[in-house]
């Protein structure tokens, strides 16, 4: 069994997307069918390898307190040259001991990390006893470049989502950012390497789903108003598709929350069909609404399922 270790990639940052009128033709849809073997997946891993001898040099640029949580603003190196800009709210009343924490990832949204939906999210955790590290992802937040420039939906599609070579070296870049913020984590922040989740929010919950998949020391994973593709993308290369990563997640447990009359992450193409590919413990939780869609009561559900992994 490996170890627990859950990163919660919540990343909620609504994407305001518009679905199409009709469902995309892609060569994609084929590893909802049949996912590859694993032999071929075997070779996936090699993509999402880093060096855990490189120096994280963190770097802590501001530190906040407010209503009993800690806040910082932090950068650390991931691969050779490429620094990730991060969050880490820490909750009230922690101790030297080895805590509970969890990794969020973003949706689309241009701010990342700092979208209003990410901060309330982490501050939910850390209020429940969880440290939290809400990352942004290449292209985003601070990270931001000139291949997105008005974070339009057609353009993040144009540019990234639906190019193929560009969209797995983003997601290649993702997952060994994930996996350095996990080790940031535990060999400097004193988090139990055992008890780490993984979220994440929408195009964070595709990305989740990969990373869990590849790295099985996450304890659990949350897969927050995600699938297989959303509303406007075409096509993906295998080792991009969450459909070759979702049922290598167990047996460590897995929580999909989508919505019913959700335009962008379609129940029956892009939902329903990816959690088949799960495998046990799984569930899913439906909300009555559109994309990103959640009440009070969702909030808690999500919580109440994290401690109950976490203990």
């Amino acid at each position: 069994m490996t170890r627990p270790v859950v990163v919660a990639l919540l990343g909620l940052v609504l994407s305001g997307s518009t679905a199409a009128p009709a469902p995309p033709t892609s060569d994609g849809d084929r590893w909802l069918t049949r996912p590859v073997d694993d032999r071929t997946f075997a070779t996936y891993l090699e993509f999402f390898a880093y060096d855990k001898q490189l120096p994280l040099e963190l770097q802590v640029t501001r530190s906040d307190e407010d209503q009993g949580l800690r806040t910082e603003r932090l950068s650390y190196q991931s691969t050779p040259g490429v620094r990730v800009t991060a969050l880490l709210v820490q909750p009230p009343g922690q101790t030297a001991a080895r805590r509970r924490a969890v990794i969020l990832l973003h949706g689309g949204g241009p701010r990342g990390k700092d979208n209003p939906n990410v901060t309330a999210m982490s501050a939910l955790f850390a209020r429940a006893g969880f440290m939290v590290l809400a990352i942004d992802m290449q292209y985003y937040g601070e990270r931001s470049t000139s291949l997105l420039t008005t974070f339009a939906e057609q353009e993040k599609h144009d540019r990234l989502y639906n190019q193929p070579s560009v969209y797995l070296a983003w997601v290649t870049q993702a997952a060994k950012d994930v996996k350095r913020g996990f080790d940031l984590l535990v060999e400097q922040r004193s988090a139990d390497a055992r008890r780490v989740a993984l979220f994440g929010f929408s195009r964070g919950a595709i990305l989740a789903s990969i990373v869990g998949g590849c790295d099985s020391r996450f304890a659990a994973v949350g897969l927050l108003f995600g699938g297989h593709f959303d509303a406007l993308e075409t096509s993906h290369l295998p080792a991009a598709c969450p459909a070759n990563y979702v049922g290598r997640i167990a047996p460590r447990p897995l929580l999909m929350v989508n919505g019913t009359q959700d335009s962008d992450m379609v129940r029956d193409r892009s939902v329903e069909p990816l959690y088949r590919l799960a495998r046990r413990p799984k569930e899913i939780v439906w909300t009555d609404g559109g994309h990103g869609f959640m009440t009070e009561e969702h909030r808690a559900a999500i919580v109440q399922w994290l401690q109950s992994k976490l203990k």
